[in-house]
C-alpha cells in the first residue's frame, strides 16, 4: 500500500462505536448464557461470541479506501484491492463509491451512497456542490454529504491531477492490472470459530 505523506485515508466516522456495539452485544449474550447455565454454558457460547467480535471488526473495524501515489486501494471485510491509476478508467457513485477498470469493477464497502432520505432531500445546491450540474441527471451518490461522494471527490481530483501533470501514463489501462487480496486468515477464523461453537454444542 503507499506510503507517502501524500496518501489520504477514508474510514467511516461511526466505524469504531459500532466495532464496540458489536463486542458489547456479543459478550453480553454470553454473560446471558453465563448466567443461565454457568461454566458450561459459557464455553459453549464463547466460540459464537468471538466469532461475532470478529465479523463486527471484519465489517466496521476493517474497511477503508486509501488514496495514494501508486493507485487507490480498498479494503473490503474479507479482500483487498489495489487499483493502480493506469487502471482507472470510471469512478461511478451510485450504490457506492466504484472504481471501474476494463478487467474488473471494485465497489468499496467504506464508502456507501447516500440512504434513501438522504438522496430524497438531496437539493439542487448540493448537488451543483458536488461538481456536476443536476441538469443533466447527477449521481446522487455524488453528494459531498455521502461516504461515495466525498471518496470519489478526493480520487477524481488526484486522477485529474497526475493526467494534468503528466505523471499519468495514458492509454495502459487493458494492460494494468488489479490485484486482489483475499483475507485467507479472517476467513479460518470465522469457520474454525463457529465449528468449534457447534462441535461444544454437541460434545458438552
Amino acid at each position: 500500500m503507499p506510503t507517502s505523506d501524500n496518501d489520504w485515508t477514508y474510514r467511516p466516522r461511526s466505524w469504531l462505536p459500532a466495532f464496540l456495539g458489536t463486542v458489547v452485544v456479543a459478550a453480553g449474550l454470553a454473560f446471558a448464557q453465563w448466567v443461565d447455565g454457568g461454566a458450561r454454558a459459557l464455553v459453549q457460547a464463547a466460540p459464537f461470541a468471538l466469532a461475532g467480535a470478529l465479523a463486527g471488526w471484519l465489517v466496521f473495524g476493517k474497511p477503508r479506501v486509501l488514496v495514494g501515489d501508486e493507485g487507490v486501494d480498498v479494503v473490503n471485510p474479507l479482500a483487498g484491492y489495489h487499483v493502480p491509476w493506469a487502471a482507472l478508467i470510471q469512478v461511478r457513485t451510485r450504490f457506492a463509491c466504484t472504481f471501474v477498470t476494463p478487467h474488473r469493477t471494485v465497489q468499496a464497502f467504506a464508502a456507501p451512497g447516500p440512504g434513501r432520505y438522504a438522496a430524497a432531500m438531496a437539493s439542487v445546491v448540493d448537488l451543483r456542490a458536488s461538481g456536476h450540474d443536476p441538469r443533466i441527471g447527477a449521481d446522487v451518490g455524488d453528494l459531498p454529504s455521502a461516504a461515495s461522494g466525498q471518496v470519489a471527490r478526493v480520487v477524481r481530483l488526484r486522477w485529474q491531477a497526475l493526467a494534468e501533470s503528466g505523471a499519468l501514463a495514458l492509454g495502459e489501462a487493458d494492460e494494468t492490472p488489479v490485484t486482489r487480496r483475499v483475507d485467507v486468515r479472517a476467513l479460518v477464523a470465522l469457520v474454525v470459530l463457529v465449528a468449534l461453537g457447534v462441535a461444544l454444542q454437541l460434545a458438552l
